[in-house]
Parts: structure tokens; sequence; C-alpha cells
């Protein structure tokens, strides 16, 4: 498994979470293969987890998986959600923790 950096959002089965270390990420992934899930990285860099580059996905693609992560984890008024940027995604993630 190839990591670029921590922290990142980790897009596994239709959910995002945010994984500051190795320890997090071997966690989230017990159940997971290897080279299943999307690091997704600050600057707008998405890779497997095995380091392949693939394509971002669209804002809007990324604000329904955002709003589907923040219901999961209990939050209200996700729909209020717009247009979510890569950043925007870290820092809600970062912030329900």
């Amino acid at each position: 498994m190839t990591i670029k950096s921590y922290p990142f959002l980790l897009w596994l089965d239709q959910s995002l979470a945010y994984v500051s270390n190795e320890t997090e990420l071997t966690e989230m992934c017990h159940y997971s293969g290897p080279d299943e899930g999307i690091c997704i990285y600050r600057d707008g860099q998405y890779l497997t987890r095995s380091g392949e580059a693939i394509a971002p996905l669209s804002a809007d693609a990324l604000t329904r998986l955002v709003q589907q992560t923040l219901v999961q984890e209990g939050q209200c008024c996700v729909s209020k959600l717009s247009e979510c940027s890569v950043e925007d995604a870290f820092t809600l993630l970062e912030n329900i923790r």
C-alpha cells in the first residue's frame, strides 16, 4: 500500500473518512482488500491505495458523498451543504471526528 502523506480522506464503500495516521487506516481497511479505497489529498489528488492516480470526482459527486457521510455520522441539515471542494470536505470531516 502506497500512502503519499497523512492526513487524507479515504473513499471506501460509498463513504468518506478522515485518516490522520497509519493506525486509523489499518482499522478502517481491516475488512477491505489491499486495493480497495481511494485516497483524496488536500491538493486535490486522487490516488488508489496502491498509488495509481485516478480522475477526481466532480464537485457535485464529492458534495453528495460528503453529505452521505455526514448523515451516517448523525449530522443534520446536510441538504444545506452546497457545492463542496476538497478543502471543504477535509474541514467538515475533520470536525466530526
